[in-house]
């Protein structure tokens, strides 16, 4: 095995397509165990709530929400500085193993506090994750092949969550069926402790694996003037000049991640209290459709786009965005209010192919505008800007909406629903006014950019 990975890693970059497909796959699964550690607390809502006390919806939401993104934010901005100006693949690699050894570490908490802190253990490793592979993914292909790659990548969230609920919804309703666990040293854990010991344990074997890949040179480099990275005061600047673009993205993918993440949080617990099925019943069902549907609307997104590209649509990325958010906004407010529980998950399907669509195209967008000294930091200022108040919200929002604003648990329904009207509403406008700033952004970078 190791000579095999010496002979791929010794051939040129552009003849070893082999090679880069390895590359891709390895950062897949390296995003997809981000999303399963950060996500799996979402199947295991009530016996989590059970076990520490009987916490609300509201102190679950804050352990899946705030105590992640409050540290995933904090540590995205000096994270993508240092991807920006050293090696990408050695701060991946770091992320991973932090990550996976604090996932595993919250199998062992027994107390609000415990969890909460473990979560922000979580929150520091994967914030090292988007800014650097990101990056990386430019650097080993070129602009109308680069959506698809990232259309693999994106499809993450969707296998984690499949996983997640294939594996965890059955895995709890079997484990809750049984009497605790013993673990040398730590005595007896709760079924929800050891799925987090499991879950957390495979990132380290994936982050001995991440060393067999090399770091590519550098290239659309901005100018000479800072070969090691541009100082905040020229990031800065470049914000600035971008401004309506990046304000009317930013938005309109806030309220995408908004609405995605409260879906993905919460769609258990609706079929749950809604429809009264059982977790392995609906783990197994969305589990399933979110592993083939989100791969599918992922990468045809990017293979679409990247055909676009090749048209010199430059704001096929977007455009093809738009078209999507347009399908998916009736569906959604309509699904959560349908009395049958089938064809309630009948319409979870378009939903899902919709949803899938966004992330590697925002991805795909952002790297278009910018110089290589500066794609972490673009990356981590949409992160700071979207994903910290969408993980924070998100879980939350449909948690108050319950509990002070319908006042009972079974009104998920109406929560989502009008939820799903108020963000992908927004998201459709400021998309259609993303356009041609984004056409204008795109011209500046081809001026000045050094392939």
């Amino acid at each position: 095995m190791r000579r095999i990975l010496r002979l791929l890693r010794a051939l040129p970059i552009t003849h070893r397509p082999v090679y880069l497909g390895y590359v891709v796959v390895l950062l897949t699964l390296a995003a997809t165990l981000s999303f399963i550690d950060r996500q799996i607390l979402n199947v295991m809502i009530g016996p989590i709530k059970r076990d520490l006390g009987g916490l609300s919806d509201t102190e679950i939401s804050l352990i899946i929400g705030l105590a992640f993104s409050l540290v995933y934010s904090l540590a995205t901005w000096p994270l993508a500085r240092l991807a920006d100006r050293s090696s990408r693949r050695n701060i991946i690699v770091a992320g991973i193993f932090c990550w996976s050894a604090m996932t595993a570490l919250a199998g062992l908490a027994n107390s609000f506090w415990q969890l909460f802190g473990a979560r922000m253990g979580v929150g520091i490793g994967e914030a090292s994750l988007g800014p650097a592979n990101q990056s990386l993914l430019a650097d080993y292909f070129e602009a109308s092949r680069l959506p698809l790659a990232y259309g693999i990548v994106g499809t993450a969230p969707f296998i984690g969550t499949g996983i997640a609920n294939i594996v965890g919804g059955p895995l709890i309703d079997y484990l809750e069926a049984r009497p605790n666990f013993s673990l040398p040293l730590f005595g007896e854990v709760y079924s929800w402790q050891m799925v987090l010991v499991v879950v957390g344990l495979p990132g380290l074997l994936l982050a001995a694996l991440m060393f067999t890949v090399r770091e590519p040179k550098r290239t659309g480099l901005g100018g000479a003037a800072y070969p090691h990275g541009y100082p905040l005061k020229e990031v800065f600047d470049f914000v600035r000049e971008r401004a309506r673009y990046l304000t009317l993205h930013f938005i309109a993918y806030l309220c995408l991640s908004i609405q995605g993440f409260a879906f993905l949080t919460w769609i258990v617990e609706f079929f749950v209290r809604k429809h009264g099925w059982t977790k392995t019943e609906i783990g197994l069902s969305y589990g399933f459709i979110a592993l083939f549907i989100g791969i599918a609307g992922s990468v045809w997104a990017g293979f679409y786009a990247g055909r676009m590209l090749a048209r010199q649509r430059a704001d096929a990325t977007m455009r093809l965005c738009l078209w999507g958010t347009i399908v998916l906004g009736p569906l959604a407010v309509l699904m959560p209010l349908l009395s049958d529980a089938h064809w309630a998950l009948a319409l979870i399907v378009p939903i899902t192919f919709c949803m899938s669509m966004p992330p590697g195209l925002s991805s795909a967008a952002l790297q278009a505008i910018a110089p290589n000294q500066m794609r972490g930091q673009m990356i981590a200022l949409y992160l700071i800007c979207v994903s910290f108040i969408s993980y924070l919200v998100a879980p939350l929002i449909i948690a108050v909406m319950n509990d002070y604003i319908f006042g009972r648990e079974d009104a998920i329904d109406l929560s989502l629903a009008w939820l799903a009207l108020f963000n992908y509403s927004i998201a459709a406008v400021c998309l259609a006014f993303a356009l041609k700033p984004l056409r204008r952004a795109i011209e500046q970078a081809r001026a000045w950019q050094q392939v």
